[in-house]
């Protein structure tokens, strides 16, 4: 395809005629009594004689002009950025990076994205013969149990109380590690220095510790006290790691010194900046520029964000830490359509010769990582 809207119009094109029904609907995320369709329901099958000629037909009739519209319509605002982004990717990312898009657009009735595969399944699967199911503890968050798991099994010296998708997507699959036919490309590495923002309940601190062995360290930002309470019971189970996280219980900005409303409701908390009826709590912000000076830290080696669409004001107040350093970054860029756009540039228009790559690590709209890293340590 010659440009970004060429080839979302053929992704749509070819989405347009697909009927996908529960084995492309996450029920551990949203729940099943969510699911807005009979659960004995299948999809169509497109290797029956129906759907073969469908998907001829796709494959040669031109996207109906309505289409084109609503598609037009929601990327308009944002075009140049993702011209600019689409442009700058690997010929697979290229494709997962419109196939989100339409996603997006069409949902999971309309849209596979390529995370639902024998892979991801496979992982869920073995992650679930890791969980002690008679040890569990309730965040307090959705329909959510988390289990007493051990990852030995799996490479890991690590125990704590998490999910099962959430084992299959940090620690088997990989969600913070880039890979190219199973070789990381970016990734967290032995002695490196590590800004982990979006602890939450300290599964990518583990992670990342484990990774970044003796001679690394894990700077953890989390500032929700539900969240910080199971934070430190996991981290607390795993001494030979423990010292090498620091839990900054802060949320980030890219100003130090604000103050910050919330109610504490796990993952999904509200927050804001002006005070509000039902808050809970407040706390004042920390930037990752003020911290390292603050700190004297002397290398920042990857940042780690997902922090619930506050990705680009951190960045904004990273700014001087990514300039001196260069560290390899790890953005979830899933929270809203100016995030999935705007980041990738906004990393780009550092003039830092960063290389661009985005992966996914879901079956739905969640967990759509950018992933960046000097041109000069590309390998």
């Amino acid at each position: 395809m010659k440009n970004f809207k060429s080839a979302l119009y053929n992704e749509a094109r070819k989405a347009i005629i697909n009927n996908y029904g529960i084995d492309n609907y996450d029920e551990f995320r949203f729940g099943s009594n969510s699911l807005p369709l009979n659960k004995k329901e299948g999809r169509r099958e497109l290797l029956s004689k129906k759907g073969i000629k469908n998907l001829l037909k796709a494959s040669i009739i031109p996207l109906p002009d309505s289409q084109k519209q609503i598609f037009d319509d929601f990327v308009k605002q944002y075009l140049p950025h993702f011209e600019k982004t689409w442009k700058s990717l690997s010929k697979k990312d290229k494709s997962l990076y419109v196939k989100l898009i339409a996603f997006r657009v069409l949902g999971f009735r309309k849209v596979k994205l390529p995370r639902n595969n024998a892979e991801y399944w496979k992982a869920i699967e073995k992650a679930k013969s890791l969980i002690d199911w008679n040890i569990t503890l309730d965040p307090q968050f959705l329909h959510f149990l988390l289990k007493k798991s051990d990852l030995k099994d799996i490479g890991y010296d690590i125990e704590f109380f998490f999910t099962e998708k959430g084992i299959a997507v940090d620690f088997i699959l990989e969600q913070y590690a880039y890979k190219k036919k199973a070789k990381t490309v970016v990734g967290a590495e032995e002695g490196d220095v590590v800004f982990d923002l979006g602890a939450c309940w300290g599964d990518t601190a583990l992670y990342f510790a484990d990774k970044v062995g003796d001679e690394g360290k894990v700077y953890s930002f989390e500032f929700i006290p539900g969240n910080i309470e199971i934070f430190n019971k996991n981290i607390l189970l795993n001494p030979r790691l423990n010292r090498r996280i620091q839990l900054i219980p802060h949320p980030v900005t890219d100003r130090a010194g604000d103050s910050i409303f919330f109610f504490d409701n796990g993952p999904g908390s509200k927050v804001s900046s002006e005070s509000f009826l039902e808050q809970a709590g407040d706390c004042t912000t920390e930037s990752i520029d003020n911290f390292v000076k603050q700190n004297a830290i002397k290398k920042v080696d990857y940042i780690k964000m997902d922090i619930e669409g506050a990705e680009k004001l951190a960045l904004e107040g990273a700014i001087n830490t990514i300039k001196r350093f260069k560290p390899k970054l790890a953005i979830a860029i899933y929270h809203s359509l100016d995030d999935f756009a705007t980041v990738p540039t906004w990393i780009m228009n550092l003039d830092l010769n960063y290389k661009i790559f985005i992966d996914h690590f879901s079956i739905h709209a969640e967990e759509t990582i950018c992933f960046a890293i000097p041109q000069k340590n590309n390998k």
